[in-house]
């Protein structure tokens, strides 16, 4: 895995030979950050392998785990969390609500949130980069990239890590550890796919979403941006990362 994104457009390879139209499609919208994350994913999971990350051993000096903020509401068919604190806490929180509810299996639930946790301008954008997103993430793991799922198919996003620091004013760049688990249904005898990804998003206050409370939301980075190295938690290399470990809010 790349340790950096230097570039807000990834000219990879983002799908199977064949399939150049929708690469394109995802390689131009790769500036909305939580979809670029999917490249790694994808690689990941197609590979069958995951990131060597030290074995968890107890540590004395690991960090307390953070509590993420509690969201203020819910919305969408399937209750997404918005309406996170105006602090950088806040923006972390609403970082990985995002990122947790967009990666799917399901097409129209991620079209739903990827325009939940997108500003109003780029809201289109982000419904076509998630339903790429979606049948990217189906072919790999060997399922149709359209039609209803097979009973007990899903994909899994947890975050287990996380850090933060302030860009500007309403500003804030979370970076994310998460572990991604996928599985194809009840009637494939397949293994299922998990593997630690990190990330970095550039998370921004916009103050008319949510009927004028006012949100965070997903937005393009134009700077470089750092990603820390994957490390699993309770692992020197996961506190000297600096990551810090999570436990989610009480619903």
């Amino acid at each position: 895995m790349p340790p950096a994104v230097e570039d807000s457009v990834l000219d990879v390879d983002l799908g199977p030979p064949g399939r150049a139209s929708r690469r394109r499609v995802i390689v131009v919208l790769a500036v909305v950050g939580l979809i670029v994350a999917a490249v790694v994913g994808w690689r990941l999971l197609r590979s069958g392998t995951a990131p060597q990350p030290a074995a968890a051993s107890p540590s004395a000096t690991a960090p307390a785990a953070i509590t993420l903020a509690s969201p203020s509401a819910y919305q969408g068919d399937a209750g997404y969390p918005v309406g996170f604190p105006r602090t950088e806490l806040g923006a972390a929180s609403a970082a990985a609500a995002a990122l947790e509810t967009a990666w799917t299996l399901d097409s129209a639930q991620a079209e739903q949130a990827a325009v939940l946790y997108a500003p109003p301008e780029q809201q289109d954008e982000a419904r076509k980069a998630a339903a790429a997103t979606a049948r990217g993430w189906r072919e790999t793991i060997g399922l149709p990239a359209d039609g209803k799922l097979p009973e007990g198919a899903a994909l899994r996003t947890e975050t287990i890590g996380v850090q933060w620091h302030k860009r500007a004013e309403d500003q804030v760049q979370v970076s994310l550890l998460v572990r991604v688990t996928a599985t194809k249904g009840a009637e494939d005898d397949g293994p299922a796919y998990s593997s630690p990804v990190a990330m970095s998003v550039l998370m921004v206050w916009h103050p008319t979403v949510r009927a004028g409370a006012g949100d965070w939301v997903n937005t393009p980075d134009p700077l470089p941006t750092v990603v820390p190295q994957v490390a699993l938690p309770g692992t020197p290399e996961f506190t000297a990362a600096g990551w810090k470990a999570v436990t989610a809010p009480t619903r």
